[in-house]
């Protein structure tokens, strides 16, 4: 008799906890993701944090937290991590009643990209390891891998030569550093260059104007379409690594640049484009933008989307365009894009375009005595960059 008891008695028990967690398992469980860093670089180490939370009188004597993210990251523990289309990772957790748990998970990210943890899986089982029990939670966990570093010395020679040309057309009588007038403040002014007298005067911000570089403006063309569907990806990325050098440099020679792509951006499909600015915070727009461009949707393809890349710069007037420096970076030799960057040159706009080349490329192109692609539509400066493969 007391063995029925006893027994009647666990039932009992089992089937008052089991009612209690299938009612109760997920009250007050949260589960939240987020990055240590929101920006990093290509081959930089990140963290992703995992916070699980459990504010009830239930303990959890066991949680699954599922989470995907891109193969890309590359997660220094390997255990309890699958990859294959995405990256697959399970972490278990027991969590005490009114407990919070901050599990930190280091990674490093391997490619370039605009990334998001859209949600988590959270799995649970009773005292009695009865279950499972599955919740999903939303989440807006995002991480921008900016484009990998490349030497700069190649970029500054190649563009000094560019800014060369720019002040040989100047005033020979005039120095290049001297005070040219005063103008509206803009976004991106330093407060150095302020001139607070005048601008007391004028009742509104007016900053002053020197000669040549504060004159002097940057834009960056890169053309992310292949002239064949063998392109390798590696010279695409180099041509936004090479873009995102080069806005750093003339950034830090205090003259503003801004960027037009035909890279579609990965959240609203649009090309990427960032007008012309000055300042750090700047410098970082321009990392953001060209990490958010989608190469998968921009291989291949020739479409409306190309005019953008030149529209901008040949509705300039004569004038204006003179004070503009052009660095295409291409490793495309498209006749139509070379015919148009001819005509912003012949229109007396300073241009270099650098062209991304790997080794493979050039021992084939000393095999056969020759590039095999045709640039005499262009008769401006052509840089060769290297491309470690």
């Amino acid at each position: 008799m007391m063995v029925f008891w006893i027994g009647a008695a666990l039932a009992a028990v089992w089937l008052l906890q089991r009612i209690t967690y299938l009612r109760f398992w997920d009250r007050g469980l949260t589960a939240r993701l987020r990055f240590a860093r929101q920006e990093i670089r290509e081959g930089e180490e990140g963290e992703l944090l995992e916070i699980v939370e459990n504010w009830k009188f239930l303990p959890l004597p066991v949680l699954h937290v599922n989470v995907q993210v891109d193969r890309s990251f590359v997660f220094r523990a390997a255990e309890r991590t699958a990859v294959s289309d995405q990256t697959y990772r399970r972490d278990i957790f027991a969590l005490l009643p009114w407990q919070r748990i901050t599990r930190t998970l280091p990674f490093v990210g391997t490619k370039r990209g605009y990334y998001r943890c859209r949600q988590v899986e959270l799995v649970s089982r009773d005292l009695f390891f009865h279950g499972p029990y599955v919740k999903a939670e939303e989440q807006d966990a995002f991480l921008y891998v900016f484009p990998a570093e490349v030497p700069m010395e190649e970029m500054q020679a190649a563009c000094q030569e560019m800014l060369g040309e720019y002040l040989s057309r100047q005033s020979l009588f005039e120095d290049p550093f001297s005070f040219r007038g005063i103008r509206d403040y803009e976004s991106g002014d330093g407060m150095r260059q302020v001139n607070w007298k005048a601008s007391a005067r004028a009742g509104q911000l007016k900053v002053n104007v020197f000669e040549t570089t504060a004159m002097a403006r940057a834009r960056i063309l890169l053309n992310l379409k292949a002239d064949t569907i063998w392109t390798e990806e590696i010279l695409l990325e180099s041509v936004i690594r090479i873009g995102a050098a080069a806005a750093r440099m003339w950034l830090e020679m205090g003259i503003p640049a801004g960027i037009c792509t035909n890279g579609p951006d990965v959240v609203t499909g649009d090309p990427v484009m960032v007008e012309a600015g000055a300042g750090p915070e700047h410098g970082r727009t321009i990392l953001q933008a060209l990490s958010r461009i989608d190469l998968k949707a921009a291989e291949g393809r020739r479409d409306k989307r190309d005019v953008g890349l030149w529209e901008r710069l040949e509705a300039e007037r004569t004038g204006a365009l003179s004070s503009t420096m052009i660095l295409y970076v291409s490793c495309s030799s498209h006749q139509e894009d070379l015919e148009r960057l001819e005509r912003l040159r012949l229109r007396g706009a300073p241009v270099l375009w650098i062209w991304p080349w790997t080794a493979r490329q050039e021992a084939e192109s000393e095999a056969l005595s020759g590039s095999g692609q045709d640039v005499s539509a262009y008769h401006g400066r052509i840089k060769r960059w290297r491309v470690e493969e």
